[in-house]
């Protein structure tokens, strides 16, 4: 190559310029695997992007607890992103409808020295239009579960049992059992059902990962992730002899 070949051959390659990658972060794409342990921050923090920008993609998610390890999250998006944002917003506010409407026939009742129950049962048309409206923020999404979960013992090593009592669940539902750090995202440990009452009863192992946790969490969630409710943590105490 001559003198002026060489001249423009170095003049291309200054104006081009490094090699701009536009390779997302290791482990992170425009969407994410939740793994065991993660939580919003970790997965902003895996991703290089805001926990707000991860919470607006993915407007089901409301907070860690609502992680459910292997969950596929998006992590990067265009104007999608507000309508995710606004779906959100309107889930919250459907939410908000239903605790103020079941306040203020609560005051209303006691107003007229009645109970809401005792309300409706005299009258039967208030009831069916409560339950048309109920039903059709249902159908919105914007159901809300206000379970009650307990486990025994509190302490326990790993490998051992764990009885759980559930109540104030929707009735004759499947949902999974999941167990985590906590405010983590949990991991599935075994499918179950609810009885026609809304209650569940079982007894399941602490899993082997545990070792490394002290404190453990057990979830029980509706098997398509709409809701979940979580124990207060117990004390892992190391492993089962």
């Amino acid at each position: 190559m001559g003198a002026r070949g060489s001249a423009l051959l170095a003049v291309a390659i200054i104006m081009a310029g490094p090699a701009v990658s536009q390779t997302p972060p290791p482990g992170c794409g425009d969407t994410v695997t939740v793994q065991r342990g993660d939580t919003l921050s970790s997965i902003a923090e895996r991703c290089d992007v805001p926990e707000r920008s991860v919470m607006r993609l993915n407007p089901r998610i409301e907070g860690s607890r609502d992680l459910r390890v292997e969950m596929q999250l998006r992590a990067r998006g265009d104007g999608q992103s507000e309508a995710g944002n606004a779906l959100g917003q309107l889930g919250s506010l459907a939410r908000g409808a239903v605790s103020t409407l079941s306040d203020t026939l609560s005051d209303f009742a006691t107003g007229l020295g009645s109970s809401a129950r005792e309300l409706l049962d005299k009258n039967p048309d208030l009831r069916q239009r409560l339950e048309g409206f109920k039903q059709k923020l249902r159908n919105s999404g914007a159901d809300t579960v206000h379970g009650s979960l307990s486990v025994s013992p509190t302490e326990a090593a790993v490998g051992g049992s764990l009885n759980i009592s559930a109540q104030g669940l929707p009735p004759d539902t499947p949902v999974v059992i999941g167990a985590s750090r906590p405010q983590a995202a949990y991991e599935v440990l075994q499918n179950a059902r609810t009885s026609s009452d809304g209650s569940l009863q079982m007894i399941i192992r602490i899993p082997d990962w545990a070792a490394d946790t002290p404190r453990l969490a057990i979830v029980v969630a509706a098997e398509n992730g709409d809701w979940s409710i979580r124990s207060q943590p117990i004390r892992v105490t190391g492993s089962k002899p």
